[in-house]
């Protein structure tokens, strides 16, 4: 009886162990195609799953960037879902997330709450957005306070008279609903009163319907902000009769600027693997910082990136590849492919060819694929362009033919004579 159930033991742990190796690639498909075969698939389900929850105005940063790592490692998969910051901390502290990621630092305490659940945070710092204001440079504003701006917005205040200018109407202008910019102020400026009645537009519209107004007033995430517009932005202070600051990376940083917020992702000790993976290329300046700047927000100054990525105690080394095997009249070859494409330019003429495709992640190989049966004929485009001497008798022929016809009319005429 023991001896049976130690077998069966065994048996599972090797049952076990094969289910845990990598799966085939799904969706394989080939076609012919002047004289090429062409091999898609699609790569396996994830095998590196990290959930990320937080803030709606992170999310929209973030998830360019995840795509994009996720285009480059099929076998990561990065689920972001919206929300608050306060939803990120709590969906993270009762274990329904990975990380948290939030538009503030984790608060004392947010971060007494976790490790009273027995976590660490470890507060990483990935990037920042700011909201640039512009104004029609005829009135001759050059800063605002927040309670000013939020007498704008939400309608209290409707003549440039009231914070100091002239007594023109204010024509107010925002983004786009729903953008990071729109949310910005609604969350940090308006704080629940909710936006008055105005137009929207996108970044690059922006600058010019702004001056096309009288009274004109706009905001943009200064990312966004179009060549030869930045002498329309005006400064803004956090309190009346306070300094004026613009965005720029000292400011956003260093909270000299009112209207910038930080990213963060909160995670449970020093990430490491998969998660120290992706928060790694999210600090990369190639990478993840790159693409922020793209998007119009703020990449992390030198030694802010310097102090994030020292936060992360290791990646995650697999390495992701796939095997297409051709077989033929017996023989078979094997092509190593990083991507999920394989296109073979000198395939086997007139014969049935098979294909086949395996996952391979860190040396480890998976079953292969179902076959795909393919039939190039001999007659394809590339094998007369690539063997002249199959097909370039015609252009002879057309000679011979062309000199014949014309020897014969010209004997045709002589005997007219």
């Amino acid at each position: 009886m023991a001896a049976a159930l130690m077998a069966a033991l065994l048996l599972l742990g090797t049952m076990s162990a094969a289910a845990a190796g990598p799966a085939a690639p799904s969706e394989a498909m080939a076609r012919a195609e002047n004289g090429d075969v062409i091999v898609t698939w699609a790569p396996p389900p994830a095998s590196n799953i990290i959930v990320q929850t937080g803030c709606t105005a992170s999310n929209l940063s973030m998830t360019p960037v995840a795509e994009a790592f996720m285009a480059q490692h099929p076998s990561f998969e990065i689920r972001m879902t919206g929300g608050t910051n306060d939803l990120a901390f709590t969906e993270w502290t009762e274990g329904r997330s990975d990380i948290a990621q939030a538009s503030r630092a984790i608060n004392a305490e947010e971060r007494s709450k976790a490790r009273e659940e027995g976590l660490q945070p470890v507060d990483i710092m990935v990037g920042a957005e700011a909201v640039s204001v512009l104004v029609n440079p005829d009135l001759g504003v050059e800063g605002l306070s927040m309670e000013q701006l939020r007498g704008i917005y939400n309608g209290n205040i409707t003549t440039w008279s009231e914070v100091g200018g002239p007594d023109v109407p204010v024509e107010r202008l925002g983004a786009v609903k729903g953008t990071n910019a729109y949310n910005l102020i609604n969350s940090m400026v308006l704080k629940g009163d909710g936006y008055a009645n105005m137009s929207h537009y996108d970044a690059a519209d922006m600058p010019s319907e702004v001056m096309r107004r009288e009274g004109g007033i706009g905001f943009l995430l200064h990312g966004q902000l179009p060549p030869g517009s930045e002498d329309m932005v005006i400064g803004i202070s956090a309190t009346e009769g306070g300094r004026h600051f613009r965005a720029d990376e000292g400011t956003v940083f260093s909270s000299s600027y009112p209207l910038s917020r930080t990213f963060h992702l909160i995670t449970d000790g020093e990430p490491d693997g998969a998660t120290g993976s992706w928060i790694s290329y999210l600090l990369d300046p190639d990478g993840g910082q790159a693409i922020l700047e793209e998007n119009g927000f703020f990449p992390l100054p030198a030694d802010e990136r310097e102090d994030s990525v020292s936060m992360i105690a290791g990646t995650l080394t697999e390495t992701l590849a796939f095997h297409v095997y051709r077989s033929y009249n017996s023989a078979e070859e094997r092509f190593v492919v990083n991507g999920t494409t394989f296109t073979d330019e000198a395939p086997p003429l007139g014969v049935n060819i098979t294909y086949q495709v395996s996952t391979v992640i860190d040396g480890e190989e998976s079953e292969r694929s179902e076959p795909l049966q393919v039939f190039v004929p001999k007659g394809s485009t590339d094998e007369v362009d690539d063997a002249p001497g199959e097909g370039s008798y015609l252009l002879p022929l057309v000679g011979i033919v062309g000199l014949s016809a014309v020897a014969l009319l010209a004997l045709a005429a002589r005997r007219r004579r």
